[in-house]
């Protein structure tokens, strides 16, 4: 059973979407602010598999959530908000969630954002690999625990930004495409945002600072190599 925690406040989208998660093997929790999201969280987030997350919630807002969040989980988030400008969507995907979609929206899209993240994750959680272990310089992936360490120190990432490093690393020294990344990585071939990548990589460069470079290949894609 997947368990799943909506965050929002608005009746009607906890409504419609309870329903139509329900229609799978799924367990809904609901928080109708941040700080309920929180306690919740708090007592709960081992056992909860996903986030939806809207950004403007009463008494704590949805960049609070999912900072504070992000302080001690890599639980995947999907931000759902109103809020569609640029700078909104580039800080939520910097504070650590996964994914953005925006206000007002297709059901059938977020589910099939929600499909594929767990898809992802429990493809990679279940297959048998061949090495569950990366090493890149100075670098350590234990591809079982979503664990990244660089000389030793354990190095707070999330889960979809662990994959993507991941993915760089057994194709390094090869020039990786945005949309080979997209699909195998984010889990779907037609995306919103097109700054979804982009924003995961920033995060990326920021938190494994020399211990490699990632470039960006203009036009294409994304390439890792050892400094």
């Amino acid at each position: 059973m997947t368990h799943i925690l909506l965050i929002e406040d608005d009746d009607w989208i906890i409504k419609s979407l309870s329903l139509y998660l329900a229609q799978g093997d799924n367990k809904i929790s609901i928080a109708r602010d941040g700080e309920q999201a929180l306690e919740i969280f708090k007592q709960s987030g081992s056992h909860i598999d996903l986030i939806i997350l809207d950004l403007n919630l009463p008494k704590k807002d949805g960049f609070s959530v999912c900072k504070e969040i992000r302080e001690t989980s890599s639980t995947p988030i999907i931000v759902l908000s109103a809020r569609d400008n640029e700078d909104d969507k580039v800080r939520a995907l910097e504070l650590g969630a996964d994914d953005y979609i925006s206000k007002p929206f297709s059901p059938r899209e977020l589910m099939a954002r929600i499909w594929a993240i767990l898809k992802r994750l429990g493809k990679q959680a279940t297959t048998e690999k061949k090495e569950t272990h990366l090493t890149f310089g100075n670098m350590a992936l234990d591809m079982s625990e979503y664990l990244l360490k660089i000389l030793d120190e354990v190095i707070k990432v999330t889960k979809t930004e662990f994959l993507i490093l991941a993915y760089l690393v057994e194709r390094a020294g090869h020039i990786v495409e945005r949309e080979t990344l997209m699909k195998e990585i984010i889990g779907y071939d037609h995306y919103l945002y097109d700054r979804t990548i982009d924003t995961h990589m920033k995060n990326l460069r920021k938190k494994i600072g020399s211990a490699a470079n990632i470039e960006t290949v203009r036009g294409i894609g994304y390439r890792i190599t050892k400094v």
